[in-house]
């Protein structure tokens, strides 16, 4: 049994890869609404989903059993108030909004704690998605198991610590925009040197998924794998890029974490 009036405050990205994950499997709720208050980004979430009713006022929510939150930090404060007055005594409320722990989104709806947290990836787009959840004290094991069937369609979505939420934005949630780049590149660089477009991206996204299992099961250490190929190109490159990277993605922490 999965939850079949669903709604989101917000209508950008990604309700987008939500929606595209669970229509991929035949799995979209019979009963779709988002608020969205950008004309222009309401006008693609309709032509993407034509079965979504999209308006821009928050109270067009009443009577869902599941709210899902995916705005940016700052329009918390005015919308939380909003919600508070709506939500019915069985509704399931989910934010995928980071800096707003489960303490702090229990406080601003004034105690109401049948709330989740998840962390979704942009790759449930595809039902491959790595989608961390923690669990307010509300919500029971059936609504637990609910939820979890419903979000399995978009890929795994372990139950972690709450306090962990914006750890996994950082490094798994914002993972791929890392690297997309330089994946698109070897893409590019494929082309260039005579394979088809269509040959180049099977061949680079078949040497990533072989790179992630090799990491996650062969056993070996982080030496015993990268030495598994007797050349490195970038070696005297790696410690400014590591360097490089650790900065930013240390920022990104304190900053979803401030």
């Amino acid at each position: 049994m999965v939850y079949k009036k669903v709604s989101f405050v917000g209508g950008g990205r990604i309700v987008r890869i939500v929606l595209n994950g669970w229509k991929r499997k035949n799995a979209l709720p019979a009963e779709i609404k988002a608020v969205e208050i950008k004309p222009e980004v309401a006008e693609r979430l309709k032509k993407q989903f034509p079965g979504a009713l999209v308006s821009t006022t928050v109270e067009d929510l009443k009577g869902s059993e599941i709210i899902f939150l995916a705005v940016h930090p700052p329009a918390m404060p005015d919308i939380l108030p909003k919600l508070k007055s709506l939500i019915a005594e069985n509704t399931i409320v989910c934010s995928f909004v980071p800096k707003f722990s489960l303490s702090k989104l229990m406080e601003a709806l004034g105690g109401y704690n049948r709330i989740i947290r998840m962390n979704p990836l942009a790759t449930s787009y595809v039902n491959a998605g790595y989608n961390p959840a923690s669990f307010g004290p509300g919500i029971s094991p059936e609504d637990k198991n609910k939820f979890l069937q419903q979000m399995a369609v978009l890929g795994q979505a372990p139950e972690v610590q709450d306090e962990l939420i914006e750890v996994y934005a950082s490094i798994s949630a914002m993972g791929p925009s890392y690297f997309w780049f330089l994946f698109y590149e070897l893409v590019n660089l494929g082309e260039s040197f005579g394979l088809t477009r269509e040959q180049a991206l099977e061949a680079v996204s078949n040497m990533l998924i072989g790179a992630a299992k090799t990491m996650a099961e062969s056993g070996l250490s982080p030496d015993e794998v990268m030495d598994l190929i007797p050349t490195r190109p970038l070696a005297e490159e790696e410690e400014k890029i590591k360097e490089t990277f650790r900065q930013k993605i240390q920022g990104i922490y304190n900053k979803l974490k401030s």
